[in-house]
């Protein structure tokens, strides 16, 4: 429980979390909230023995599959880390990265962090965000 409270009260403390996968589940469902959104957390289960498991904190999100309201944006970060640590291709690891930087600088999100007020936010679906990344990556 020290852990939980250690990575809200100072999260910078932390490189690298290494747990069991119940408590790993609570530590980065609470770490999410100083992102703003499970939607932005990529994930990587890495092994010394084979290729690694890269997906999204939040998993496959079938509660909300065919809404066109999930955030895309954790996948194509995990997908950035697969390339990096497992396909050796950190140019296209930057590619992707620097297209999900692109889309969150220019203002655009997904309803997970899409705060009302902010002229500055264009709200955006996971269709549109995906063909904002695209052509970023193009």
């Amino acid at each position: 429980d020290n852990a939980a409270m250690q990575l809200l009260r100072n999260p910078k403390y932390f490189d690298v979390v290494v747990t069991g996968n119940i408590f790993g589940d609570i530590l980065s469902d609470e770490a999410s909230m100083l992102a703003g959104s499970l939607g932005l957390l990529p994930s990587a289960s890495i092994s010394g023995d084979g290729p690694g498991i890269y997906e999204p904190v939040h998993g496959s999100a079938p509660d909300i599959a065919g809404q066109d309201i999930a955030n895309p944006l954790a996948m194509v970060m995990s997908a950035a880390m697969m390339c990096r640590y497992d396909l050796n291709c950190p140019k296209v690891a930057d590619e992707l990265q620097a297209a999900v930087d692109k889309l969150l600088d220019e203002g655009y999100r997904t309803g997970d962090i899409f705060k009302a007020g902010d002229d500055e936010a264009k709200k955006l679906g996971c269709t549109a965000a995906g063909e904002v990344l695209l052509k970023a990556i193009a």
